[in-house]
């Protein structure tokens, strides 16, 4: 099933690094670039040119032999997917015939706990080749036996143990991707990752147990060892200070106190993840302005981690264009068109608004927010997380964080909602509605200028976290 291209109606832009005060501006996802250019764009939109890109993408990787060559017969590998990957469903497609070449035993999918039902049925309808469910083995004849699953953070059989942070807490993640002899995460290109130095895998924390990313999301940070203070424990007697010096440490008694180092070593630990886990190949696929496949880059996590710097300088090197109107577009088909990207939009359009200003999202979602958004929207609510047993894992959505962002977004600013909701739903939220493309002109007019943001929600980072007040810092 070919899906139905969602795109913005109303762009007519200029490059915005060329923006002025009263002109509009127009930004586009960053886009991978790859060693081999040409080799890395399809040959045109169509989902099968784009499996066959994916296919031939993993038949020379940078840096890392060709996928046939790696898998041992009977291996079981994993793909740990993102589900906003452009077109993710023919990038699968190539992916899945070119490992069912090989002599792989078992293939596993895994999804984001946030991809949508219906896309996860899309999948598991066309990949999934036996019944995960029953006691009855795949058939005979069917080689490779492929799985099309969600990633359950709290469900505790489908969990491994991986190792312990450094506050001694463990790490879960999902079973498939630790007992797979070869993990392969696709993912979408995101330079906001590379700014926030994210697990260039892919994998943390998006597959780690609900615990684990509560912690993340929350921005818990290990306890920062005495010895890189030099705050080490003698028993020599302390140095006595001069009055010059008790003067300068009372004048600055009131400065609020630096981050702890100790957030180097947290996000180095998670990009450990992907080491421990024993991901030796990535790939990452760009978007263009209009939500589909750019470019597809295959390689190791090292050249991937150069190619995702490569995107960070890229976008720190750019004029931040600001204004007091932002159009964020969802641009991309149907499993785009989500409260999670809603979210990331937003958050992407606040960077580039002028004071309180206005944002509208322009999407085509058509389905109610989930539990989880309605408790935090139309403000932030409790803290509390729910536990139904003593063992059991956190009950914490992925998503929650970027659902309190959101809400924290409407104290600040005007957002409005284009989608086929009913207004009264979108408004219970919080949200402004805009219904047409007449009321967005009119709401143009009433700015003295503009931006536009196509496929909004690849430019924000995958995985949010709340900011820390001063006193978590401490």
């Amino acid at each position: 099933m070919n899906p139905q291209s969602i795109s913005l109606p109303v762009v007519a832009a200029s490059d915005y690094r060329n923006a002025v005060p009263g002109e509009m501006w127009e930004m586009s996802p960053v886009c991978i670039a790859g060693p081999i250019s040409y080799r890395s764009q399809p040959q045109d939109s169509s989902q099968q040119a784009i499996a066959a890109l994916a296919a031939s993408t993993l038949q020379a990787p940078v840096d890392f032999p060709a996928v046939a060559d790696a898998i041992v017969p009977g291996d079981h590998v994993a793909l740990a997917v993102d589900p906003y990957v452009p077109s993710v469903e023919a990038i699968l497609a190539g992916v899945l015939d070119k490992l069912t070449q090989t002599d792989v035993g078992r293939v596993s999918v895994v999804l984001w706990p946030e991809t949508p039902d219906e896309l996860l049925a899309q999948l598991q309808e066309r990949f999934q080749n036996f019944d995960p469910d029953t006691d009855e083995a795949p058939p005979s004849t069917v080689t490779p036996a492929i799985r099309v699953t969600r990633h359950e953070p709290r469900k505790r059989s489908e969990l491994r143990y991986v190792a312990a942070d450094a506050d001694g807490e463990p790490m879960y993640l999902a079973r498939d991707l630790v007992d797979a002899d070869l993990t392969i995460p696709i993912m979408s290109a995101r330079a906001a990752d590379a700014i926030e130095r994210a697990d260039k895998t892919g994998v943390f924390p998006m597959f780690a147990d609900g615990s684990t990313i509560r912690r993340y999301q929350r921005g818990e940070l290990p306890e920062v060892p005495k010895e890189e203070h030099g705050d080490e424990d003698d028993d020599s007697e302390p140095e006595a200070r001069s009055d010059e010096e008790i003067d300068a440490m009372d004048a600055f008694a009131d400065e609020p106190e630096p981050k702890p180092d100790s957030i180097d070593a947290s996000f180095a630990a998670i990009n450990e993840v992907g080491f421990l886990l024993g991901v030796q190949l990535v790939m990452i696929v760009s978007s263009d302005a209009a939500g589909g496949v750019e470019r597809i880059l295959a390689g190791t996590p090292d050249s991937i981690r150069h190619e995702l710097e490569t995107l960070h300088a890229v976008v720190e090197n750019e004029t931040r264009p600001t204004a007091p109107l932002v159009i964020a577009a969802l641009d991309g088909d149907a499993s785009a068109q989500t409260w999670p990207n809603v979210a990331r939009a937003a958050i992407a359009s606040a960077r580039h608004l002028e004071g309180a200003g206005t944002i509208v999202i322009w999407s085509r979602l058509n389905h109610a927010a989930p539990a989880v958004w309605t408790s935090e929207l139309p403000q932030r609510r409790s803290d509390a997380v729910v536990l139904t047993a003593e063992d059991d894992f956190d009950d914490w959505q992925a998503d929650r964080v970027l659902a309190r962002k959101l809400a924290t977004l409407l104290t600040d600013h005007r957002i409005l909602l284009y989608s086929e909701l009913d207004a009264s739903e979108v408004e219970s939220l919080g949200l402004g509605v805009i219904s047409s493309v007449a009321e967005l002109k009119n709401l143009g007019e009433s700015h003295h200028s503009a931006g536009v943001i196509r496929a909004a929600q690849f430019h924000d980072s995958a995985v949010a976290r709340l900011e820390l007040s001063q006193d978590e810092w401490s």
